[in-house]
């Protein structure tokens, strides 16, 4: 009996690839959902910091959570898992004003 390599535990780059594009997912609503506030209360723009510093907390806040779940098997609780820790990571960093 052959059991699905997906579902068995370890670290294999389609792991990684795919936790890390749920921590973006949840890195992004980080971002867009204040801004969806501002907008639907006619508040002006907030200026977002320089590029540079956007990607790079990006890719260090998502990183870091795809490391985490890398070993993790790819299910839709996973990979919701992946989303909040990509969302906490992010929103922990700005609460703690390191970024």
């Amino acid at each position: 009996m052959k059991l699905n390599p997906e579902r068995e535990m370890g670290e294999t780059w389609l792991r990684f690839a795919a936790h890390w594009i749920a921590a973006c997912y949840g890195h992004f609503l980080r971002v867009l959902l204040p801004l969806l506030v501002d907008y639907s209360r006619g508040s002006p723009w907030q200026p977002f910091p320089r590029w540079w510093v956007m990607v790079s907390f990006a890719a260090g806040s998502t990183l870091v959570a795809a490391v985490i779940n890398a070993n993790l098997p790819i299910t839709p609780r996973e990979l919701i898992k992946s989303v909040a820790l990509g969302l906490a990571i992010s929103s922990t960093v700005v609460i703690l004003k390191l970024v």
